[in-house]
C-alpha cells in the first residue's frame, strides 16, 4: 500500500515516515512539506493513501484534497489536523475524507485506521456509496447540534433522538468519523469557546462556565487546566500580559 505524507512540520512528517515504512507491505512513497509538490507527485504516481494537514503555506490541505478529488475519486485521504471544528469537519466530509484526526497524533487510531483501508483495498467491498453519504450526514448534524446547544446540558440520547438513531450507533459513527468520542468534542468545543471569552474582562470565570454549559466553575477550572496547562484566570493573565 502506496502512503504519501504531507505536513509543513518535519518533526511529524519524519516522525510518520518511520513509523507507517517500518511495516510490511506498506511503502512512504513521498513526504512534503507544501501540497503543491505533494499534487505534482500523486497525479504522476500511484498512490492508495494521502495523511495530509490541513493549514499548511500557500495550498491549504483541504485545497489539496478538492484538487486531488477532482482527478482522482478512490485514493483514501487522511486529514491529521490541529484544528477541530465545525467548517473544516463539514469540507473535510464533503471532500469524501476517510478519517478527521487532531493532533497531536494517535498512532496506534492512525495505524488501526490504515489497517481497515489495506483491508479493503485487499479484500474488496460493497457499494457503501448511499450509506457514507447518510452518514456523512448524520456526523454534520450532530456536530451543529454541539454548536447550537453547548451552552446548555448535551445529552447523549438527546442528540441521538434528534437524528432518529441510536445512542451506541451516533458514538460509534462520531468516532469513526471524527477520529474521537462525542463527549470529547463536546468539550473541546466548550473549551475553544472558554479561551475566546476569557480575552473579554467583562466576564467573570464563573459566568464562563455557566455560557459555554459547565455551570460548576471548579470543574470548568480543573477540566481547563487538565487541557491547556493551565487555569483560565492563569490563561487570562498571560494573554492579556502578550
Amino acid at each position: 500500500m502506496n502512503i504519501v505524507i504531507v505536513d509543513d512540520e518535519p518533526k511529524i512528517r519524519n516522525g510518520l515516515n518511520k513509523l507507517l515504512d517500518a511495516r510490511e507491505n506498506w511503502n512512504v512513497v513521498g513526504t512534503f512539506e507544501d501540497a503543491k509538490s505533494a499534487l505534482k507527485f500523486i497525479y504522476e504516481d500511484e498512490v492508495d493513501v494521502i495523511i495530509t494537514d490541513i493549514k499548511m503555506p500557500e495550498v491549504s490541505g483541504l485545497e489539496l484534497i478538492g484538487q486531488i478529488r477532482d482527478k482522482n475519486k478512490n485514493v483514501c485521504i487522511i486529514i491529521l489536523s490541529g484544528y477541530s471544528n465545525f467548517s473544516f469537519a463539514q469540507k473535510a466530509i464533503q471532500l469524501g475524507v476517510t478519517r478527521y484526526m487532531t493532533k497531536p497524533t494517535n498512532t496506534k487510531e492512525l495505524i488501526s485506521v490504515l489497517m481497515m483501508i489495506e483491508n479493503e483495498r485487499k479484500f474488496g467491498k460493497e457499494d457503501k456509496k448511499e450509506v457514507l453519504e447518510v452518514n456523512n450526514l448524520l456526523v454534520l448534524k450532530a456536530i451543529k447540534y454541539i454548536e447550537m446547544n453547548y451552552s446548555k446540558k448535551i445529552v447523549l440520547k438527546d442528540i441521538a433522538a434528534e437524528l432518529f438513531i441510536s445512542p451506541n450507533y451516533l458514538c460509534d459513527l462520531f468516532k469513526k468519523h471524527m477520529g474521537k468520542n462525542l463527549s470529547e468534542y463536546i468539550i473541546e468545543y466548550r473549551m475553544q469557546k472558554a479561551k475566546k471569552l476569557l480575552g473579554q474582562l467583562e466576564y467573570k470565570i464563573s459566568d464562563i462556565a455557566d455560557i459555554i454549559g459547565f455551570g460548576d466553575a471548579k470543574y470548568f477550572s480543573s477540566t481547563f487546566k487538565k487541557m491547556y496547562g493551565v487555569t483560565p484566570l492563569e490563561y487570562r493573565n498571560g494573554k492579556n500580559n502578550n
